[in-house]
């Protein structure tokens, strides 16, 4: 099978990946969202199939077992996250490159596995306050769940220097601008499907 380039964006929860990743998906036409498991309970403002799979820890673990998975990891305690491997092939079957919108963890795992067509960017904030007063305004976690996310972020910007490219995003716009063309310069001229 012939393959696409890998996006992955990663940072810690509130540094504004998944905003970034779905404005990519709304201009990048040649670009695909890699739909991963979760074991986490849906929110109201998404959709099963659409966001995640969400599914059952037994579920989960059982498609550990049959190998079912590229990667996966516990992210919160008892939260799993995994990405499926038919997931990518079924994009790269259709001529699309591949965007992951993956914990920290998770996307340096795919980077080792797929280190020469891979872009990582670590998406970032300047302080835990920010990261704070961004999980808020979410409004769908609690304090205990909010600060669970803090104490991870911290270990998360360890990783960050692991990333091909890391972006400060204290202004989304240009946030937004700089990862499109980090994302447009690394994926055109790139056709590789006849």
């Amino acid at each position: 099978m012939k393959k696409g380039k890998i996006i992955i964006l990663s940072g810690p929860s509130g540094s504004g990946k998944t905003t970034i990743s779905q404005y990519l998906l709304s201009k990048i036409p040649k670009l695909k969202l890699s739909i991963s498991c979760t074991t986490r309970t849906i929110r109201n403002n998404e959709k099963n199939g659409k966001d995640y799979y969400f599914i059952s820890t037994n579920k989960f673990f059982s498609k550990i077992e049959k190998n079912h998975f590229l990667e996966w990891e516990e992210v919160y305690p008892n939260i799993y996250y995994g990405t499926l491997k038919n997931e990518i092939s079924k994009i790269w079957n259709k001529c699309q490159h591949v965007l992951f919108d993956v914990d920290v963890k998770g996307g340096l795992s795919l980077k080792k596995k797929y280190p020469y067509d891979t872009l990582s960017i670590f998406i970032m904030v300047n302080s835990l306050k920010i990261l704070k007063k961004r999980l808020f305004l979410r409004n769908y976690e609690n304090l205990s769940q909010i600060n669970i996310r803090l104490n991870k972020a911290k270990m998360e910007w360890e990783y960050a220097r692991l990333f091909d490219i890391r972006l400060l995003n204290l202004n989304l716009d240009q946030t937004k601008k700089k990862v499109i063309k980090l994302v447009y310069n690394f994926t055109k001229n790139k056709s590789y499907c006849i």
